[in-house]
Parts: C-alpha cells; structure tokens; sequence
C-alpha cells in the first residue's frame, strides 16, 4: 500500500482538545483515525510541541513534561511512541525550525494507526498551568499515511 507524508497538528479533523492543565498526565490532544486510512508512526518521524503558559509566554519550566502514545479504541492496549514511561522534558521537545534538531520518534519496529485508533499527546505540569495556555499552545507530528 502507498505511504504519504501526514502532518498531524492541533486543527486536524477527528482531533479533540482538553484544556485541562495540573500535576497529572492529561490527554491534551486526542486525535482519531479515521475510517479512510491507517498512520505508519517509524523511527525517525518528528514531534514538536509548543506549549504556553497562563500569561501567553512560551514555557520555560524545566518540569514540564511531554509524551505521545498509541491507543486503541478500548483504551487498553497503549503503545508510547514518545517520551518513555515518565515522559520527555517538553524543553527537548520544542524545536520547530529546524527538522534535524526536531525530537525523532526512536522506534524499535513501526506502529500502525488502524481506524479508530487514537494518537495522544500528554502534557504533565507540576506547577498547573492556566487552562486558556491551550488555546495558542501546538504540536506537529511528521509521519507517514496509508491509503
């Protein structure tokens, strides 16, 4: 089957938002496969996010912290994708302008996306971040559609 490149960002269809910030793993963006096609995640896919804090700045705190998993549509069966068990610092997670500085996906074998199937992006913060910060935070995951 045909791979094409797949931007995954915050304004994509199927994708839902919590706008929800405190010292605990949130599902901040949840995004749905669709019917239609499948998502290849493979080692060496780009992740970036860039999260604001409540006074509109970009967040500088060092406890901040980031990880994208796979679920499937019962939410039993989670596969982390990004950032390990206790997640990545969200500093190493930021780089936008430049696509080989930009955190890689490092993945022992490819995972596949089928419809219905959620990619997640958490956010922790130890400090409780101001809910509206979501608002003008976002993320981009470079990977691989099937169709």
């Amino acid at each position: 089957m045909p791979k094409k490149p797949f931007r995954l960002i915050k304004t994509n269809a199927n994708i839902t938002e919590d706008s929800t910030w405190g010292a605990t793993w949130r599902d901040t963006w949840v995004w749905e496969c669709p019917e239609n096609f499948a998502v290849s995640l493979e080692k060496g896919d780009t992740f970036f996010a860039v999260l604001y804090d409540s006074a509109d700045a970009v967040y500088l705190a060092p406890d901040a912290l980031v990880k994208v998993v796979v679920r499937d549509p019962s939410g039993q069966d989670v596969t982390r994708i990004y950032g390990g068990d206790d997640g990545a610092n969200y500093i190493k997670s930021r780089e936008v302008a430049d696509r080989n500085l930009m955190a890689k996906l490092d993945l022992d074998t490819p995972v596949l996306v089928k419809p219905r199937w959620k990619i997640v992006i958490m956010t922790y913060d130890s400090t409780g971040m101001d809910a509206a910060s979501i608002a003008t935070s976002h993320f981009e995951l470079m990977t691989s559609k099937i169709v």
